[in-house]
């Protein structure tokens, strides 16, 4: 099993990437309230979705030290939603990562 803190300090990096390229909010937007996992993200939404579903609730899982039993890989999404844009090259790098610790 994979430490708990090995996937803190990823999500933390990967935080600190999306800050580095202005893709950070500092409130989250109303639709959060009521999100459901059956909801269709689009793409102008996505980095909101990454920053204020998807990483929460990772960092929770991992600090409550929960086993995933169904595996989420965000890298496709990712794939999808971010494309061939050169500059979030880290920040894929670091989801790539994320998703291994899984």
């Amino acid at each position: 099993m994979i430490e708990p803190f090995l996937i803190t300090e990823k999500i933390n990096e990967v935080r600190n990437e999306m800050k580095r390229n202005g893709l950070w909010k500092n409130e989250s937007p109303a639709w959060v309230k009521v999100f459901d996992k059956r909801t269709s993200i689009s793409g102008e939404y996505f980095c909101d979705w990454l920053q204020f579903v998807y990483l929460p609730n990772r960092m929770q899982d991992a600090e409550n030290r929960q086993m995933i039993i169904e595996k989420s890989y965000i890298v496709p999404q990712v794939m999808k939603f971010f494309g061939s844009d050169i500059k979030k090259g880290k920040l894929l790098q670091l989801l790539i990562e994320l998703d291994a610790l899984s």
